[in-house]
């Protein structure tokens, strides 16, 4: 389940942390082409990344597929199609996690800012 994605623009880059027994976070650079590179931190902070990801796969996998499981829709539609795949060095959960609660806070302060500026709208 997805707690949070957020698409950096500057960097071409979809990023969501989960809510899952197995998975922690992913990015995916988006590219021209329909085959993608995923990185993908596990709950135990080991990060592998998938080469040639289909952008369908790559979808089942953030929505969890059909069991609502992005550990078994990982397994599923990306290690199960062979993706060539390179182990790298274990990823810093705690920076990943302030970022996540970092954009959380810009999120809730951007939509606070809103709702001010729709309540002076309609007072005018």
């Amino acid at each position: 389940m997805i707690l949070l994605r957020e698409y950096n623009e500057e960097k071409s880059l979809d990023r969501v942390w989960y809510d899952s027994s197995n998975v922690f976070y992913s990015e995916c650079e988006d590219t021209d082409t329909a085959a993608k590179v995923l990185r993908v931190v596990f709950k135990n902070g080991a990060m592998y990344q998938y080469e040639n990801v289909d952008v369908n796969d790559y979808l089942m996998f953030i929505a969890g597929g059909t069991d609502n499981s992005n550990g078994k829709a990982l397994n599923e539609f990306v290690k199960k199609k062979k993706c060539p795949y390179t182990r790298l060095e274990n990823a810093d959960k705690e920076a990943l996690l302030n970022e996540m609660n970092e954009i959380k806070e810009r999120r809730k302060k951007e939509k606070e800012a809103e709702n001010v500026s729709e309540e002076e709208k309609t007072a005018e």
